[in-house]
């Protein structure tokens, strides 16, 4: 059984440093929820109140994403601009399975003021790259609601293939709704990660 240590959660893009928050971010991700345009569509995120985006709030994140990180349930990554810092965003990889699985879920999120200037792409493919290259993973995963066209057409643009319906998948806003899976292997790409990496 090969094993390996765990990899820094960082790594760029041509336009982004994408990397878990920090304490030292908190102004940071304060501007990028005040600067919010109103919600855009039934998938963009509602915008925070002032408790939510107090200090003492965003150190309960702060907790939660590290307790994630340590059980691998979620990877959350802030995407930070590098020419000016800025958050722009945030992307997710979660439900990790190792051993003869090698497999996650992917997810991306872009503040809706940056919209339209490709950075959803440039953000989730640097996401799939580290997660193919410095993971390990063999198979990646996108789970949309069927009617989420932009979300639909990111995944297609990155070369995902439709796979099927998972009927009433997930609970949300009182209500079990389906959502349609698309998967991309590390082989689409020409990454041959044909061995399970089990970590020690």
């Amino acid at each position: 059984m090969k094993t390996r240590r765990r990899p820094r959660l960082k790594f760029e893009t041509k336009r982004f440093i994408i990397r878990p928050y920090l304490a030292s971010d908190y102004i940071t991700w304060r501007r990028a929820y005040e600067n919010m345009l109103p919600k855009q569509s039934e998938f963009d995120d509602d915008k925070k109140s002032e408790r939510e985006l107090s200090r003492v709030e965003f150190r309960k994140l702060l907790r939660k994403y590290s307790d994630w990180r340590k059980t691998e349930r979620i990877l959350f990554l802030g995407v930070f601009e590098k020419k000016t810092g800025r958050l722009i965003g945030y992307t997710l990889i979660s439900l990790i399975e190792r051993f003869n699985v090698q497999s996650a879920r992917i997810a991306y999120f872009i503040f809706n003021n940056y919209w339209k200037h490709g950075f959803g792409k440039e953000a989730t493919l640097g996401t799939i790259d580290f997660a193919f290259r410095k993971l390990k993973l063999h198979r990646i995963e996108a789970e949309i609601q069927p009617h989420n066209r932009a979300s639909v057409g990111l995944v297609n643009s990155l070369g995902f293939q439709f796979e099927g319906l998972r009927r009433k998948a997930v609970y949300f806003n009182r209500a079990w709704h389906d959502h349609v899976i698309y998967a991309l292997i590390a082989d689409d790409l020409g990454i041959k990660n044909t061995k399970p990496i089990f970590y020690s």
